[in-house]
This record gives C-alpha cells, sequence and structure tokens, in this order.
C-alpha cells in the first residue's frame, strides 16, 4: 500500500519536532546565598556575633505576599506559622530541585567565618519568573535543610514544617529588589546582605557595620529586647547613685 505524500510530509514534521524538542536542553537556574563573603555583608545576632544555631529560609509567597506591616507584628516564636499560613514556599521543597556540596543555609555555615553560605539549583520554571524572593533569619532551630555531617541533605529529604527554627529568639527578615525569580532560563540571582535598601527592602532587623547596608541584626524577641532596656536603665541609674 502505498503511503500518500502529505502523510510522509507530516511524518517528517513530526519526527523533527519530537528530535527538537527532545534535544532541548533547559539550562540550570542558580539561586546564591553569597553571605560567606565579607564584602557580601552578614545576618548577625544583636550583638553583632554570628549565630552558633538556626538559619535561614529562602523562599517566595505562592499568593499575595504579607504587608511589611503585617510581617513586623510577627515574633520569631510564631514567624515560621505565619510564613506557612500566608502560603510561603521555601526554595528548597519545591520537587526536583536539589543543594549542592558547597555550602549551606543553616548556622553554623561552613563559609568565611561561620557565615551562611549555598547555592541552589533547578530547572528554569516560567511561571515563577520575577517572584519576589525574602530571606527570613533565625537565630535558634534548624531548617532541616543543608549541609550535615554525614553530607548534603536532599530538599525532598525533609519538609518545611512549623516547627522549623522552633526556640528562636531573635530574627530578621530582608527583601532586596534585585531578589526576583530568574526571568529567563540558565541565569542567576545572587542574595547579597549588602544588596538589601534598609530604606524599604530590610522588613526586620537593624542595620549595623561600619559601611552602609553591610550588616543586618536580627531582631530580639520583645521580651528580650524589654530585658535589655531594663539592664541599660539600670546600669544608668547605678552610675548615677555612684555619683551621688
Amino acid at each position: 500500500m502505498k503511503i500518500p505524500k502529505w502523510t510522509k510530509i507530516n511524518l517528517v514534521c513530526c519526527v523533527a519536532l519530537f528530535v527538537s524538542i527532545s534535544g532541548q536542553v533547559f539550562a540550570v537556574n542558580t539561586i546564591t546565598h553569597a553571605e560567606a563573603l565579607l564584602s557580601n555583608g552578614a545576618i548577625t545576632l544583636q550583638d553583632g556575633t554570628i549565630p552558633t544555631s538556626g538559619g535561614v529560609t529562602v523562599g517566595y509567597f505562592s499568593s499575595t505576599a504579607p504587608m511589611d506591616s503585617i510581617i513586623q507584628t510577627w515574633s520569631a516564636g510564631n514567624a515560621v506559622s505565619n510564613l506557612i499560613s500566608s502560603g510561603w514556599v521555601d526554595v528548597r521543597t519545591v520537587i526536583g530541585n536539589d543543594m549542592q556540596a558547597n555550602g549551606d543555609w543553616d548556622w553554623p555555615g561552613q563559609g568565611t567565618g561561620g557565615k551562611i553560605g549555598g547555592t541552589f539549583n533547578w530547572t528554569y520554571n516560567a511561571s515563577l519568573a520575577n517572584r519576589q524572593l525574602y530571606v527570613f533569619a533565625f537565630n535558634g532551630g534548624t531548617s532541616g535543610f543543608g549541609f550535615n555531617a554525614t553530607g548534603v541533605v536532599s530538599a525532598t529529604s525533609s519538609a518545611f514544617t512549623s516547627s522549623s527554627f522552633s526556640g528562636s529568639s531573635q530574627w530578621a527578615a530582608l527583601r532586596g529588589s534585585t531578589w526576583l525569580l530568574p526571568a529567563s532560563d540558565g541565569t542567576a540571582v545572587n542574595l547579597r546582605v549588602t544588596d538589601v535598601d534598609t530604606a524599604g527592602e530590610l522588613i526586620m532587623g537593624t542595620e549595623t557595620g561600619a559601611n552602609s547596608f553591610r550588616d543586618i541584626a536580627m531582631v530580639p524577641e520583645p521580651s528580650t529586647g524589654a530585658l535589655m532596656m531594663i539592664g541599660a536603665a539600670g546600669l544608668v541609674a547605678l552610675r548615677r547613685l555612684r555619683k551621688v
């Protein structure tokens, strides 16, 4: 039986299309949390020291992000629960993604001076292009991801839950205007603390360090802050008594 000419043409076109699609290779997009380098700034405790426990969650809101004024009413103790209820998506929980072995997002970090630093890879997803990325930092608990004694933990091996970072007493929330999920394939985004403009992108935390926008200190819980204020007031009163 003779195959019509138009059918042969269709078959050739279909095969060519299949080969084209099959041969299409998507480059890997990356998110680099490059805090390990001194020039990129750091997230610290209120006293300027590097945290010894806890870490950061890096991600985006699946729907409308809560207003900064709402986030500022959260505390370190309930911030993670509020994030989850607000549609928070940690980039490491997205199916098919995997941490690289050259860094981590938990304290104490593997970077210079124990700072956090790491790179996360994923296949390009056009539906997420230009989504705003946030960094939420905590000084207690564990995120369940990152580097541990046995090696790199897969993003799918542990879920980001409301118990993550439990016990934290200080935290910070950052949103850089350049921290957007890539709008094209094969590109990357670098999350540097120095990218944060304290005028509109530092949601929770305080600027510290010798250079402008260099370091961001986490904010203590209200109870901790109150104790610090009481302690400071006590010192002032003590000095006055000594003068008398």
